[in-house]
């Protein structure tokens, strides 16, 4: 019989917690799942219908008058989705475009074949897996645009992504010069120098994942105090460190294979700007020969990066009138034509699958990332991708949870944004929920995780 819920359906609706080893959906009413499908995606919504009302001028003058009938088209299909959300509707296979081969949305659509056959019937927002309606979500809206004729290549979350970054313009210059002050005196750094400076880059690229548009439903977010000088006064939030054994992995030399760093990277703004300081502390110390930066094929988690969003960020950094900052992007411009950086759009990163399916539904990236010595998943999504978003004990051994996945040395970074997580020691999350019910929603605190083939790890420390 089904519960009822402010006049919404939802099939098995409990008022629980998610239960252990099963993967987080709306249905239990005290998750994070079912904050996010009743509240926060409808939020998002809203304000993609207010931005593209409030810029259709602007969005007309860019892509034409003909942009104005499009506005309305589109603001009419989200505005149907967001009453959809709220309703617990189906999810209803997306519509193709005429010439579809550069494009999965059949891929999409043979899963929700897939989920009904396993759910026993159509998926509903709240019913279903929460990792597949919300990257669902995501790709419907990009589908919608993709089909429209003028605004096809329109970003409705580019101007927040873009004001993300400028209004963290003093933690922008702060890192800027840190980091070309530590470019500038390479050669002088010993060995211990070079690793203690490799953790401060490896936890300000950590807390730099707090910025997340999608977290806040697309509010404002900024980074504005001095990102080195905070990082002793977070370590007390850092749940688990392995950074150890990324720098004895990364000081290994390896001559049969490249030495390639993956760096799946997650939001634009302040975020990106971090990945790039990072990445270039690692050529420049000779951590690295190349780096490859994954981005999104579509606009994504409101904050997440595109190619644009890198290019953009890069330009507006080579403009600027700080001397640090201009530099870096002159640095971060030589890479990428020398082609010691490169920016890689795959679409799996925004197709249905977790990251423990890839071998079987992407076995050429499977193999790509398999020629990097390591690959670094940013943020809480990839998090969300690499466990199944199954609401695994706390203390499950990460490489458990990961499930397989292993195409080479695995190290994610993030600050824990919803409630799932793996690796802790016994003990930890039972305090955190006593100081705060809410820790896993609230982006306080941090992972530095790590998972190196054919290494066992326990906890903190390989065995």
């Amino acid at each position: 019989m089904n519960q009822r819920s402010n006049s919404v359906d939802i099939r098995d609706l409990q008022d629980i917690q998610t239960p252990f080893e099963v993967p987080l959906s709306g249905v239990y009413k005290r998750s994070f799942a079912y904050i996010t499908i009743k509240d926060r995606l409808p939020i998002i919504l809203t304000k993609i219908i207010d931005t593209l009302s409030r810029n259709k001028e602007d969005i007309a003058q860019k892509y034409g008058k003909n942009a104005t009938e499009e506005i309305k088209q589109i603001s009419g299909f989200i505005s149907k989705l967001k009453n959809e959300v709220a309703t617990n509707k189906t999810l209803k296979p997306l519509r193709l475009l005429r010439d579809s081969k550069d494009n999965d949305a059949k891929e999409w659509n043979k899963y929700l074949i897939k989920r009904t056959e396993i759910e026993g019937g159509t998926p509903t927002w709240f019913n279903t897996a929460w990792l597949y309606c919300e990257c669902y979500m995501y790709r419907a809206l990009a589908q919608e645009f993709a089909l429209m004729e003028y605004i096809t290549n329109y970003d409705p979350f580019e101007l927040q992504k873009q004001n993300a970054f400028t209004n963290s313009m003093t933690s922008v210059k702060a890192m800027s010069t840190y980091t070309i002050n530590l470019v500038h005196k390479v050669e002088n750094l010993s060995i211990v120098e070079t690793k203690e400076e490799l953790f401060k880059f490896f936890k300000s690229n950590l807390w730099g994942n707090k910025c997340d548009l999608s977290l806040s439903a697309g509010s404002e977010v900024a980074q504005t105090s001095n990102p080195i000088e905070v990082l002793k006064s977070l370590d007390k939030d850092i749940l688990v460190d392995n950074s150890e054994i990324i720098w004895n992995l990364l000081q290994k030399k390896d001559n049969n294979n490249a030495n390639i760093i993956d760096i799946i990277l997650d939001n634009a703004g302040y975020e990106l700007f971090t990945d790039l300081c990072l990445a270039v502390f690692l050529i420049t110390n000779k951590l690295a020969e190349n780096i490859r930066f994954y981005v999104k094929r579509y606009p994504w988690y409101v904050s997440d990066t595109t190619t644009n969003d890198f290019k953009w960020t890069l330009e507006y950094m080579k403009n600027s009138s700080d001397k640090s900052i201009q530099e870096l992007a002159k640095l971060s411009h030589n890479y990428l034509k020398n082609h010691v950086w490169t920016i890689e759009e795959e679409p799996y990163w925004t197709g249905p699958y977790d990251f423990a399916e890839m071998e079987e539904h992407d076995p050429v990236l499977y193999a790509k990332l398999s020629e990097a010595k390591l690959a670094i998943y940013k943020g809480d999504l990839n998090y969300r991708k690499l466990l199944g978003d199954i609401n695994w004990e706390y203390t499950t051994e990460f490489r458990q949870a990961i499930r397989g996945f292993q195409p080479t040395n695995i190290l994610s970074l993030r600050t824990v944004k919803s409630d799932v997580c793996a690796g802790l020691l016994p003990g930890i999350a039972e305090e955190l929920f006593k100081k705060d019910e809410n820790w896993m929603y609230t982006g306080q605190y941090g992972l530095i995780q790590t998972n190196i083939a054919g290494s066992c790890q326990c906890s903190n420390e390989i065995c």
